[in-house]
């Protein structure tokens, strides 16, 4: 689900701010139903639209000098005590009036949508997934130098193992609310590509362990494989392996709503050439 835009967007970086005007614990528009927030103006209204960067100056009685209220009904049709609405796609929006006083009186008038902070939670993750880096996996020995009963390690560049977050920033008539949605590595997952030749696929929690060569042939990690035939014996002459990482992604509030969206699994695909050394004994 993405909020669409209207505005000029900017680059986005890990830890961007995303602003968009919306009222707290509020979720006429369900979880599932994609949301559609165009930001524009049109006279004297405002639409209130997805931002990047600073959260905008307006908002949550930032202002003491400033209010915000319930529009009123300027349409005769409409019975005192009537909210001003209108739905755009599946999302209402209510009108609110913001008030000045000063430096001078004035009015300016908001369409505010009504979503859920769980539908923010999701746009924000949209963004965390653009900033997944690739899971690339290191071997040791390297993926086109492997040997038969010598175990391989695996892991990934431990600077690359670390939660991304992105943070949604909410003015709205209440106060200021905010989502931030994180995505932290869970766990390595290998598939050697050798079939019934070999002993299946492994798991690792956590990022595996850099191969250094002082270790030497034999020293163990917490994140290995063995293969036990060559890979002349598939028809291609290498293994396809799959190296994967996967990523657990939460949504947090700041007024206490939390939730998890899943699990989102990154693949790379490596040809794994499998050598059998054979000793020589001279007497």
């Amino acid at each position: 689900m993405r909020f669409l835009m209207s505005t000029k967007r900017c680059g986005v970086v890990i830890g961007v701010s995303l602003a968009v005007l919306l009222m707290p614990n509020v979720a006429l528009a369900t979880d599932n139903e994609s949301v559609s927030l165009d930001a524009g103006s049109r006279g004297d209204q405002i639409m209130a639209g997805v931002q990047f960067g600073a959260p905008p100056g307006v908002g949550g009685g930032a202002n003491d000098d400033c209010e915000w209220s319930v529009s009123i009904p300027r349409d005769a049709k409409l019975r005192e005590g009537s909210e001003v609405t209108k739905t755009v796609g599946s999302v209402t929006y209510r009108l609110y009036d913001y008030s000045c006083t000063m430096p001078v009186a004035s009015t300016t008038f908001h369409w505010i949508p009504e979503v859920s902070t769980a539908q923010l939670g999701r746009q924000a993750a949209s963004l965390v997934y653009d900033n997944v880096p690739a899971p690339w996996g290191n071997f040791a020995p390297p993926a086109r130098r492997g040997v038969v009963n010598l175990d391989m390690w695996l892991w990934v560049n431990p600077l690359l193992w670390i939660p991304i977050s992105v943070t949604a920033g909410v003015p709205t008539p209440a106060g200021y609310i905010s989502v931030t949605t994180t995505a932290t590595p869970k766990k390595i997952m290998f598939d050697p590509g050798d079939g019934k030749l070999g002993t299946g696929p492994v798991e690792c929690d956590g990022p595996g362990l850099v191969w250094l060569s002082q270790f030497g042939d034999y020293l163990p990690s917490t994140c290995m494989y063995k293969y036990t035939h060559t890979s002349s014996m598939h028809p291609s002459g290498l293994f396809p392996a799959t190296f994967s990482v996967q990523w657990h992604i939460t949504w947090k509030s700041n007024v206490g709503a939390h939730g998890t969206i899943g699990d989102l699994t990154l693949d790379s695909s490596h040809q794994m050439l499998i050598r059998e050394v054979q000793a020589l004994v001279s007497r």
